[in-house]
C-alpha cells in the first residue's frame, strides 16, 4: 500500500518538478522564492492526496537533500539550529540515561529517579527513559533494536554515555540518520537544553556516499515557516560541509512519499573541490631541565614524557618496533625454508 502511495505522490507532482528542475538548473543562487514555490507544490500534493486516500492520517516529515561533488574523508555531523521547531504534534520522545547502580541488576530505581528528577525540573514532553542496563539486556536481540527505533520519533540521550550507545543500537538507529542528539541533563537550565534537541535537526555527512539527508519540517508547518527551514538548513550545511559551498552538487526537499523537488543545482565535479589540509604535527624537539643531568626530555602534546640520555637515540614508536619484529620473523623463516630436510638413511634389505 505504502508503494501505491508514492505512485500517486509521483503522478501529482511529475508536471511541477520538472519546471523546478528546469529553474534549479537556471540558477545557481537559492533563491527565497523557488524554494516557497517548491515548499507549495509538495504541500498541494500533500492535500490532495489526503483527499484521495482518507486512511492517510500521519504527518509526513520534510527532509532536505544534500549531494556533495566530492566525497569527504571522515564523517561529519553538522548541527542545524532551525528558526521554526521541527517537532510535530504528539511527538513521542525516547530519553537514554546512565545507570545509577552499575551492579543492581533492577533498572526500575534509575527510571524512577530521572522520571522524580524531569518533573521537578517541569519537563513533561518524555515519553519513555530507557536506562544503559535496559538496552543492554532487553533490547539486545536484532527485532528489540529495530521495533525500539520505529516505536519514537525522536532519541536524546545523556552525554555521559552517548560514546556507548553505537554498540548497543546499532545500524537501526545510525544507519537510519536516528541517532540519539546528546543532551546536558546538569545542564542549568535543562528545559531549554533538551527543547533545543527536539526542536532543532542534523546532517550526517557521510564518508561513504554523495548523498545525505537532514529534518527540517513536516506537512502541517505553514509554506512560509517551512521555506525558513529550509534556507537555514542549507546555508549551515553549506558552511559547514567539507570544501564549502562549492562541495554542493545539488539540494533538494521531499516527504517519505513524495519525488525529490530539485531547489538547487551547482555545475561542475569533484576536481573543483579543494579540502583544506590537514595540520601536521609540530616536531618536538629535546630540552635540557635542570632536575636531570646529561638527559634531555621531550614532551608531546598528547602528554607523553620522553627522556633521552646523552649519546643515546629515541627509541622508535611502537608501530615502527612492530614493524622490524615482523621483518626479523620473515627473515628466519625464509632461512628454514632454505635449509633442506636431512635426507632418510637407506637400509639394505637382509
Amino acid at each position: 500500500r505504502a508503494s501505491g502511495k508514492i505512485v500517486l505522490f509521483s503522478k501529482l507532482l511529475t508536471d511541477e518538478i520538472i519546471l523546478l528542475l528546469k529553474l534549479a538548473m537556471l540558477e545557481h543562487d537559492i533563491d527565497r522564492s523557488k524554494v516557497l514555490t517548491a515548499v507549495g507544490v509538495l504541500t498541494q500534493a500533500a492535500e490532495k492526496l489526503q483527499k484521495k486516500d482518507t486512511l492517510v492520517d500521519e504527518i509526513e516529515v520534510v527532509h532536505l537533500q544534500v549531494c556533495v561533488k566530492k566525497i569527504p574523508t571522515k564523517n561529519k555531523t553538522v548541527k542545524l539550529k532551525l528558526p521554526h521547531s521541527i517537532r510535530r504534534p504528539n511527538t513521542e520522545v525516547c530519553l537514554f540515561v546512565k545507570d545509577l547502580d552499575k551492579f543492581d541488576r533492577d533498572y526500575e530505581p534509575t527510571v524512577h529517579h530521572f522520571k522524580d528528577f524531569l518533573h521537578k525540573k517541569g519537563i513533561n514532553n518524555i515519553t519513555e527513559i530507557i536506562p544503559l542496563k535496559s538496552l543492554r539486556t532487553e533490547y539486545k536481540p536484532y527485532e528489540a533494536k529495530k521495533n525500539l527505533s520505529n516505536a519514537y520519533d525522536s532519541f536524546i540521550a545523556d552525554a555521559r554515555i552517548v560514546r556507548l550507545l553505537p554498540t548497543y543500537l546499532g545500524k537501526h538507529f545510525y544507519g537510519k540518520k536516528k541517532a540519539p542528539v546528546q543532551v546536558n541533563l546538569q545542564a542549568k537550565d535543562l528545559a531549554k537544553e533538551i527543547n533545543d534537541a527536539i526542536d532543532n535537526s542534523s546532517c550526517i555527512i557521510g564518508s561513504k556516499g554523495s548523498s545525505s539527508v537532514a529534518v527540517v519540517g513536516h506537512m502541517k508547518m505553514s509554506p512560509a515557516d517551512l521555506s525558513e527551514n529550509v534556507i537555514a538548513a542549507a546555508s549551515q550545511i553549506s558552511a559547514g560541509v567539507a570544501g564549502g559551498a562549492k562541495n554542493i552538487k545539488q539540494l533538494s526537499i521531499k516527504s517519505s512519499l513524495s519525488l525529490s523537488i530539485p531547489i538547487y543545482m551547482s555545475e561542475g565535479g569533484p576536481q573543483d573541490v579543494k579540502f583544506p589540509r590537514e595540520r601536521r604535527a609540530k616536531k618536538v624537539e629535546a630540552e635540557e631541565i635542570s632536575t636531570l643531568l646529561d638527559a634531555k626530555v621531550k614532551v608531546y602534546p598528547d602528554g607523553r614524557i620522553i627522556v633521552i640520555k646523552d649519546g643515546e637515540k629515541e627509541a622508535p614508536p611502537k608501530r615502527q618496533k612492530r614493524k622490524n619484529v615482523n621483518q626479523h620473523k620473515k627473515q628466519l623463516r625464509k632461512k628454514t625454508q632454505d635449509v633442506k630436510p636431512p635426507q632418510a638413511k637407506k637400509f639394505k634389505k637382509k
